[in-house]
C-alpha cells in the first residue's frame, strides 16, 4: 500500500509538471511545428496540444495554439506522438516520424465538433447581453495586453518558461480580468518551482472565470501535490464537469477519492475514465487497489493484468506482478 501512495503521488506530479515541460533528450530549437484547425478551415486559437515519446527515451510536453491556430516546439528525433482533447470537440491523435535527420515536422490537425458544439467562424459574432460576462470580458481586452499575453505564449511554446513570465505579468497587469493570462501564468510559475505563486494565479483566474477545465485541473493537481486532499475535490470535480468527456478528468477523481478512502467512489470513477479510453495505463493500477481495499480479488486481479498488457515494459510492472502472485496465493 505505501507503494501505490507514492505511486499515486508520483502520478499527480507528473501530470502538473508535463503541463508544458520539455525535456529528455529534445533537441535546441524548434523543429516540430504545427497548425490546428477547425473542420471549416477557421484556426483553433488557443488549444492545448500534447506532444510525448515513447521507448528508450520518454519526453513529453504541451504545446498551446496562437491566434493563428499555429503551435511550435522542440522534440527528440524520433517518432512524435499528439494528442488534443478539448471540450465539444473529438479527441484527435496521431503520429509524425522525425527520427532522420534533419528531424524535422509539419502537422496540420483538424478538430471535428461534437453535436451541438458552435464551431467558431461558423456563424454570427457572438452577443453580448450583460456587462461583465464572457464575452464581454474577453472582448474588452485591449490590444497592448493581446500582445504580451502572445509574447508570453510564444516563450511557453518555446519552453522558456521564466521568459514568458514578466509578459504575463505585463498582461494582467494592462488588463487585470485576463484570466486566460492567469492561467498560463500558472503554469510558467509551476515549471519554474513556483507552486504558490501558481495556486494564486490559478485561483484569480478562476475567480474571473470559473468555466476554465485546464485551470480547475491544475489548482486541484497542486492541492493534491501539496497533501491538501480535501482541497482538490472541488476544482477537479469542476474539471469533470466541465470537461464530462476527459478521461483524465475522471482518473484524478479516481486518485483522489482513493486518498480519500473512498473506495467504492475511486472505482467508479476508474472504470469511467477506462471506458473513456484513458490512455494512461496507471489508471489500472488505482482500480485494482480501490477493488482490493473492497475485498474484490479477483476483480483487482484483472485490473492488474490489463495494467500490465497495455504497459509491459513500465518501471513499476514488476511490483504489480508481485501483487497479482499474492493475489493468486491467497487464493489457494
Amino acid at each position: 500500500m505505501r507503494n501505490l501512495i507514492g505511486y499515486t503521488l508520483l502520478l499527480f506530479t507528473a501530470a502538473v509538471m508535463a503541463f508544458g515541460q520539455s525535456d529528455s533528450g529534445a533537441e535546441d530549437g524548434v523543429n516540430f511545428r504545427g497548425i490546428v484547425r477547425y473542420e471549416n478551415n477557421t484556426p483553433a486559437a488557443f488549444v492545448q496540444v500534447e506532444l510525448w515519446t515513447d521507448g528508450e527515451t520518454t519526453w513529453r510536453t504541451f504545446a498551446m495554439t496562437d491566434r493563428q491556430g499555429k503551435f511550435h516546439t522542440g522534440a527528440p528525433c524520433m517518432v512524435v506522438k499528439y494528442r488534443i482533447k478539448t471540450p465539444g470537440y473529438r479527441q484527435v491523435e496521431g503520429q509524425v516520424d522525425i527520427s532522420i535527420q534533419p528531424c524535422r515536422a509539419l502537422e496540420s490537425i483538424t478538430l471535428r465538433a461534437l453535436p451541438g458544439t458552435t464551431v467558431p467562424g461558423s456563424g454570427p459574432p457572438p452577443t453580448v447581453t450583460a456587462p461583465g460576462n464572457i464575452d464581454a470580458r474577453i472582448a474588452g481586452i485591449p490590444a497592448d495586453a493581446k500582445k504580451e499575453f502572445e509574447e508570453g505564449q510564444r516563450a511557453i511554446n518555446g519552453n522558456d518558461f521564466s521568459a514568458s513570465i514578466p509578459h504575463l505579468q505585463k498582461a494582467i497587469d494592462l488588463y487585470p480580468r485576463y484570466a486566460e493570462a492567469y492561467q498560463l501564468l500558472a503554469v510558467s510559475q509551476i515549471q519554474t518551482r513556483q507552486a504558490p505563486q501558481a495556486e494564486s494565479s490559478l485561483l484569480r483566474a478562476i475567480e474571473i472565470e470559473d468555466r476554465m477545465p485546464r485551470a480547475q485541473y491544475l489548482l486541484g493537481a497542486l492541492y493534491a501535490m501539496t497533501g491538501r486532499v480535501q482541497l482538490a475535490e472541488k476544482p477537479l470535480n469542476r474539471f469533470a464537469e466541465l470537461d464530462p468527456q476527459n478521461p483524465d478528468a475522471y482518473f484524478e477523481l479516481a486518485k483522489l477519492n482513493f486518498a480519500l478512502s473512498k473506495f467504492p467512489d475511486a472505482e467508479t470513477q476508474a472504470k469511467k475514465s477506462i471506458d473513456l479510453k484513458e490512455s494512461n495505463s496507471g489508471v489500472y493500477i488505482v482500480l485494482g487497489y480501490a477493488l482490493l481495499r473492497q475485498s474484490k480479488p479477483d476483480a483487482a486481479e484483472q485490473a492488474f493484468q490489463n495494467f500490465v498488457a497495455q504497459d509491459p515494459n513500465s518501471s513499476v510492472s514488476t511490483d504489480v506482478k508481485k501483487m497479482i502472485a499474492e493475489i493468486d496465493q491467497h487464493k489457494r
